[in-house]
């Protein structure tokens, strides 16, 4: 969407279109069937607006300096409807809710209330999708036979649970299964089926349920990353960290201010302890079979299942690639990161037939796949701040050239970090629309599976015997004894 720029209509980075914003109460016009709206556009100081893979709805808060007292007037109880228009100029994709044209939000909560002088206030209205509203509501009580693709869209169209109006954008499941809802939310029971839920296409277990601007969508990570030929999805944007007001030609470049970053920050590069803990590396996964009475071990070695998948980052000609994974080959007493296999274990219950001849889904299998594959994720995290833009959102690629911080040499002319440079799925968008500033800005949380560049390959073992050995056993009450006795000094080795 970044190249179909109008820089003819965006005059600058951070120029935005917001229409009327309104408050529409549950009650009517007096003497009518009209329903009581008050219009907030000249209240607002602030609009946050939130989207990412990781939350099932959009939601969002305006700040409002009031001093028409609005919460008494309408009055405001929770129970209203938000409508506004927010686009960047020149292209058509924004947020719309908007009754008549759109989705409206809702309000549910009020908060950090406070009185600027003894006629105006300062507060916040935070709201949400009304799917998220809705899920608060109904439980899901019936089975559902089948695709679990198949399944979650049955309940977000479901008039009795989530009963959507919106798109509803689905990657196809693998497999035919049974579940029976038992009073849990829709959104938690969706969670549920996610989790167990395998690409028809893909190799990485594992859905995320997630709205846009677009609608809904349920998929898996490795869709967001490589299209139905198993390339490399393209990114949409190259962010780089450089000077504002650029020119070209004496004239402003308007598209290329667009990808600058105004500020960015590594919030993760790698947690070793983290990812040996959950398995990310290496587990044993260990089911039993209630209706055979036996235990099985499945053994899940990253190194191995790494090059099955598709990642952030691809070879020259967008395939899949063994040799840019987070977790670099080396020798450590003849071992490899992955193969300490004991030091996660999964133990996992399954029982054949549960459902008669509809078999479950193979959990021990998946479990551990979808761990490692999600928490990878983790470790690689990026956040940036950029021109707002309502055309990129959130399951969508961007590249960063991260800067390498070195002195300038023909070893790295590009002058770019090797590894953290490259690809990144966007997880997390923050819209900031300030009205006082006139400005729309966005902050990005972004996150990769792998490096741009491979790490080196080790084979020689440079961690065993690189410590003095200290294999003594020293009772602590013999210690103290020479201390009491006055020779504690000649007890500790020098």
């Amino acid at each position: 969407m970044y190249s179909n720029i109008d820089t003819s209509k965006l005059k600058r980075p951070g120029d935005y279109v917001l229409s009327d914003v309104v408050l529409t109460s549950y009650r009517s016009e007096t003497g009518g069937n009209a329903t009581y709206k008050i219009s907030v556009r000249t209240l607002i100081s602030e609009i946050n607006l939130y989207e990412s893979i990781h939350n099932k709805t959009l939601s969002g808060n305006i700040v409002l300096i009031d001093a028409q007292n609005v919460i008494a007037s309408l009055p405001l109880t929770g129970f209203e409807r938000l409508e506004f228009r927010l686009f960047t100029p020149s292209i058509s994709r924004g947020f719309d809710f908007n009754e008549k044209s759109g989705h409206p939000m809702y309000i549910y909560r009020i908060g950090n209330r406070q009185g600027v002088n003894p006629r105006t206030q300062i507060y916040t209205l935070f709201f949400a999708s009304k799917e998220m509203i809705q899920n608060e509501k109904v439980k899901v009580k019936k089975p559902y036979t089948g695709q679990i693709s198949k399944a979650v869209v049955d309940i977000m169209r479901d008039p009795d649970l989530i009963n959507t109006e919106k798109d509803v954008y689905v990657e196809e499941t693998l497999g035919l299964h049974k579940y029976i809802g038992t009073q849990e939310k829709p959104f938690e029971f969706i969670t549920t089926l996610s989790k167990e839920a395998r690409s028809r296409k893909y190799h990485n277990p594992g859905m995320f349920l997630y709205e846009t601007s677009f609608g809904f969508y349920f998929r898996s990570m490795e869709s967001m990353l490589a299209i139905t030929d198993n390339s490399a999805r393209p990114v949409v944007a190259r962010f780089e960290p450089k000077p504002a007001n650029i020119r070209t030609n004496g004239n402003r470049d308007t598209l290329r201010e667009m990808k600058i970053a105004q500020h960015f920050e590594i919030k993760d590069q790698f947690n070793t302890l983290k990812n040996l803990r959950n398995g990310i590396y290496a587990s044993t996964t260990t089911s039993y079979d209630s209706f055979y009475k036996k235990y099985t071990e499945l053994k899940f070695d990253y190194h191995r299942e790494y090059e099955l998948a598709n990642h952030t980052e691809h070879d020259r000609d967008g395939g899949k690639v063994d040799d840019k994974s987070i977790a670099p080959i080396l020798n450590e007493n003849g071992k490899m990161i992955s193969d300490w296999k004991d030091g996660t274990q999964y133990l996992v219950p399954e029982t054949s037939f549960i459902h008669g001849v509809i078999p479950h889904a193979p959990i021990a299998n998946i479990l551990p796949r979808r761990l490692s594959s999600r928490l990878a994720f983790e470790s690689f995290k990026l956040e940036l701040t950029v021109p707002g833009f309502t055309g990129l959102s959130a399951g969508e690629l961007i590249a960063f050239d991260m800067p390498s911080f070195q002195p300038v040499n023909q070893s790295n002319p590009l002058d770019h970090d090797p590894y953290m440079s490259g690809r990144y799925l966007v997880s997390t968008i923050r819209h900031n629309v300030s009205t006082i500033n006139n400005r729309h800005t966005m902050v990005l949380e972004c996150i990769k599976d792998s490096v741009r560049y491979g790490y080196p390959e080790e084979s020689i073992d440079t961690f065993t015997g690189k410590e003095k050995s200290e294999r003594g056993v020293v009772d602590q009450y013999t210690l103290d004894d020479a201390i009491i006795s006055g020779s504690g000094n000649s007890i500790y080795k020098k």
